[in-house]
């Protein structure tokens, strides 16, 4: 009887919400223009996607993955503060989780080796605080997130929500989804046009440089930038070529081999080259993984002849796409001579400050905070450069320990994967964390939206034991 009267009450009061939603929404349009509607609709999928994670607290995490997609591109059309949407839907899963599950959690699946490297890591960036070097406790709130809190608080719900049987196909899913629209607006970017907004946030000189090259767009979609764009549609195009070949359903079968070809033309049409190397750093890895003398073989004949017709030949020089593709092969490229020249400015840097200057200093928050510092006006286009710009020579070896701690336990797991299955799906999401590992040197791509969340998840599944999962 209770039971009944307050799913009646429940009940009326969804109409009564639903009914003054629409009625404010319609006042809104009227009385605010562009921003208020939006800034309305924003609240309500907030309040459906917490009523869903609230039924099923691993739906949670799919959400993430959107919001980590569309957040950023978001902000070029809305004055709203999205940048903290990640952090409020991270906090608002665990606590809606924790409420729901308080006396049934089991807390097993955290003695993991992965989840202890980056619990490890975390406890490393809050005693940052006393880095003697830092100038900001803002600078430190804002650029930890990206550093080590997303990647701390990912892990924590991934192992604690997720199972390879029960969401793996749910990730991968709303993954090639999210990617493949991101393909298609990039490529309304480039042959229909960009919009308003678009052109706005192009204007910036900062962004005319970078993205208007020789009079030709490198294509960024609702990305942050063109680099990331790039770095995604490789990493996706990778993953999903390589679940492809051993995937047994037609069906998902074919929706591996679009997704694979359509994001493989985004990374070209962004025009970022570093984006090339997690390709050949994740295919390379398949080879190793598999053991496959004559896939190896083959493997090695089809990457060796395509590096070839890049590196010394011009077929295909008058196409923009791999023209730009080409020069990543060039060791005398301009580009790269600036990179490595602010690298040997960062370590005569270093040399009279081993603890580094401190979370924030660089790159962007550094410009917000404290542009007056050298950091914050150093360019630091590598991830690793900048962690080892604002943790030191000695955290920075901490930190590659951690990946290495990760990558080796993943490959264990990987290894003693029982179904042939599981281990195909594993060896590509593990392949795809070792192309993005890489490319991070030469761009800031593993600590971005929405690589970041992609990777954090992949890494729960590659390292996540089968009798401790979800």
């Amino acid at each position: 009887m209770i039971a009944q009267l307050t799913t009646g009450i429940q009940s009326k009061l969804n109409i009564i919400g639903v009914t003054a939603l629409a009625v404010f929404t319609g006042y809104a349009f009227a009385s605010s223009g562009f921003d208020g509607p939006v800034l309305l609709m924003l609240a309500a999928t907030i309040l459906v996607t917490l009523y869903s994670i609230s039924k099923n607290p691993a739906v949670g995490l799919n959400y993430l993955i959107l919001a980590g997609f569309f957040s950023v591109g978001l902000t070029r059309y809305v004055t709203a503060p999205l940048g903290l949407l990640i952090d409020f839907m991270l906090v608002g899963i665990f606590f809606i989780f924790f409420l729901k599950k308080f006396k049934t959690i089991s807390w097993k699946a955290l003695q993991n080796p992965a989840f202890l490297a980056v619990s490890t890591w975390m406890v490393i960036n809050i005693l940052e605080l006393g880095n003697p070097e830092s100038h900001s406790f803002e600078a430190w709130f804002y650029a930890m997130r990206g550093v080590s809190l997303y990647f701390f608080l990912t892990l924590l719900l991934g192992y604690l929500l997720l199972s390879y049987e029960k969401n793996f196909q749910s990730f991968i899913t709303v993954w090639f989804v999210c990617s493949l629209i991101g393909t298609l607006w990039g490529m309304k970017q480039l042959y229909i046009g960009l919009d308003g907004a678009e052109h706005e946030w192009l204007s910036v000189p900062g962004n005319m440089t970078t993205h208007m090259l020789f009079g030709k767009l490198r294509v960024f979609s609702f990305y942050s930038d063109a680099g990331q764009f790039g770095a995604s549609q490789a990493h996706t195009a990778l993953v999903a070529g390589l679940l492809a070949v051993n995937e047994k359903s037609k069906g998902r079968k074919y929706f591996y081999i679009i997704t694979a070809l359509l994001t493989f033309y985004g990374m070209l049409i962004s025009g970022t080259r570093g984006a090339f190397a997690i390709l050949v750093i994740g295919f390379v890895t398949y080879l190793l993984l598999i053991r496959n003398w004559k896939i190896i073989i083959i493997g090695a004949i089809i990457g060796g002849s395509f590096f070839s017709v890049l590196k010394f030949t011009f077929i295909g020089q008058g196409v923009y796409e791999i023209q730009r593709l080409r020069t990543s092969l060039n060791p005398n490229d301009p580009s790269l001579q600036v990179r490595l020249e602010n690298q040997r400015k960062l370590r005569a840097y270093l040399n009279y400050h081993p603890l580094g200057g401190g979370i924030g200093s660089a790159g962007y928050w550094g410009l917000r905070f404290t542009p007056y510092t050298f950091l914050a006006n150093l360019p630091l286009d590598s991830w690793y450069v900048r962690i080892a710009a604002e943790f030191g020579y000695t955290l920075f070896l901490v930190y590659i320990a951690i990946l290495l701690v990760i990558m080796f336990h993943g490959y264990k797991m990987i290894r003693n994967a029982r179904s042939e299955k599981r281990k195909n799906d594993l060896i590509a999401l593990f392949c795809g964390l070792s192309g993005i590992l890489v490319a991070s040197y030469t761009n800031q791509v593993f600590g971005q939206l929405p690589t970041a969340i992609l990777v954090y998840l992949s890494i729960v599944f590659i390292t996540q034991k089968e009798n401790e999962s979800a």
